[in-house]
C-alpha cells in the first residue's frame, strides 16, 4: 500500500472515531445515539438503508430501532418486524457479521443485498445492525470498511447498556421489586449479580421485565393500602396514556 492510501485509510478512520464519539457523549436519548450510530453506519458503507434489529426472544421476533432511509417500507421505529421464514431463520441463527443476497421479503422497498452484524450484550446476542442499498457495490465490500462496521457493535451495546442502566437505577422500585431480582437471581443471593442479569433481561425479554414490574407495583400499592378501586383507577389511566399518550407540556 502506497502513502497516499495509508493516509485517506488513516483520516477515514479517525472520521469515524470522531463520529463514534458524538453518537456517544453527545445524546440525548438512546433514540438519538442509535440513530446517529445506524446513520454512520450508511456513510460508513456507502449504503441507503440500515437500522437495528432488537431481538425479543419471548416473543420470537425482531423489534426495529432507529431505521434510517427505509420510508418507502413498512418498517417503523418500534414495531415488530415481520419477516419470511427463511430470513427470519438466517437472522435467528446468525452469529457474526454475513452478508444476505436477495431473498423474497415481502417487504417493498428493502434492498439487497443486506450485510447483517449480531449485536452483543453482557455476552448475550440482542439482535443484528442490518444496512443495504449500496450505492456502490465495491464499498461495501472493501475490507477496511468492514473492519469498521464490525467496531460498532460494541458502541451500540454501550449505548443500550447505559441507557438500561440508567433507566432500571432511576426506577429504584424496580430495582429492589422483589419479582424482579428473585426472577435473576437463579439460585445466588448476590444482588450484584442478579442487577446485572436484570439489566440483561430488560433487553431481551423486556415483555417480562414489564410483567414482573406490573406485578410488584401492584404488591406495593395494596401493601401501601390501595384498594381494588384505586388501583383500577390507575390501570384505566395506563391505558388511556397508551391509546392516547398525554401532552408532555400539559
Amino acid at each position: 500500500m502506497n502513502e497516499p492510501e495509508e493516509k485517506n485509510q488513516l483520516e477515514r478512520s479517525i472520521d469515524i472515531l470522531v463520529l463514534l464519539n458524538e453518537a456517544i457523549k453527545e445524546t440525548n436519548s438512546v433514540d438519538e445515539g442509535l440513530y446517529k450510530i445506524v446513520d454512520l453506519t450508511c456513510r460508513l458503507m456507502g449504503t441507503t438503508q440500515a437500522a437495528l434489529l432488537l431481538l425479543d426472544e419471548e416473543k420470537e421476533l425482531f423489534i426495529v430501532r432507529a431505521p434510517v432511509g427505509l420510508e418507502g417500507t413498512p418498517l417503523k421505529n418500534g414495531e415488530a418486524l415481520v419477516l419470511p421464514d427463511r430470513l427470519q431463520n438466517i437472522l435467528f441463527q446468525l452469529r457474526s457479521i454475513h452478508q444476505i443476497n436477495y431473498i423474497d421479503s415481502g417487504i417493498k422497498g428493502l434492498k439487497f443485498p443486506i450485510i447483517a452484524m449480531p449485536i452483543y450484550f453482557k455476552g448475550n446476542r440482542i439482535g443484528h445492525l442490518i444496512t443495504g442499498g449500496a450505492k456502490d457495490p465495491s464499498q461495501s465490500k472493501d475490507p477496511l470498511r468492514r473492519k469498521l462496521f464490525s467496531l460498532l457493535g460494541p458502541f451500540v451495546s454501550l449505548i443500550v447498556e447505559n441507557t438500561k442502566a440508567s433507566e432500571l437505577l432511576e426506577q429504584h422500585f424496580a430495582m429492589n421489586a422483589t419479582e424482579l431480582l428473585d426472577s435473576a437471581r437463579d439460585g445466588s443471593k448476590d444482588n450484584a449479580k442478579a442487577a446485572q442479569k436484570l439489566l440483561v433481561t430488560s433487553v431481551r425479554n423486556p415483555s417480562k421485565v414489564v410483567r414482573l414490574l406490573t406485578e410488584s407495583f401492584y404488591k406495593q400499592l395494596v401493601k401501601a393500602g390501595f384498594t381494588s378501586g384505586h388501583i383500577t383507577t390507575a390501570a384505566s389511566t395506563l391505558l388511556e396514556c397508551i391509546v392516547r399518550p398525554p401532552n408532555n407540556n400539559s
